[in-house]
């Protein structure tokens, strides 16, 4: 699994059945437009959601590694940015999400770190 610095919104659901429902009509021809697609699913996260983020419209901020909802995060970062999926099952409930934005990873070098001076530096015994 690649990671990716992905902007997560998602709808937790107490049924697959409503996921489902709610997945639908987020697929609609009139949400083909990203802005109206994101609009609604904040507004319908705010209405529905059982997470603590429907208050953000579903906003999860950047998807941090090692989520408490681990089939949400394998999920987030198998999926295109600006398209509903879902549902995912947790233990939360059922989720159906939408990636907002992606950001660009930078090449941290191959030990995580953009330094290349090695040593104790200035200043230093």
């Amino acid at each position: 699994m690649s990671i990716r610095s992905i902007q997560v919104s998602h709808i937790v659901l107490s049924t697959e059945e409503l996921a489902n429902v709610l997945l639908d009509h987020l697929k609609e021809d009139e949400y083909k437009d990203r802005e109206m697609l994101f609009k609604m699913f904040a507004k319908l996260a705010k209405k529905y959601s059982a997470c603590g983020s429907r208050n953000k419209g579903g906003d999860l901020g950047l998807l941090e590694h090692n989520t408490a909802s681990p089939e949400l995060e394998k999920a987030a970062m198998a999926a295109p940015v600006g398209e509903v999926q879902g549902p995912i099952k947790s233990k939360f409930g059922y989720h159906i999400f939408i990636i907002t934005r992606e950001e660009e990873m930078k090449d941290m070098g191959i030990d995580g770190l953009t330094t290349t001076s090695f040593g104790a530096g200035d200043g230093t015994l």
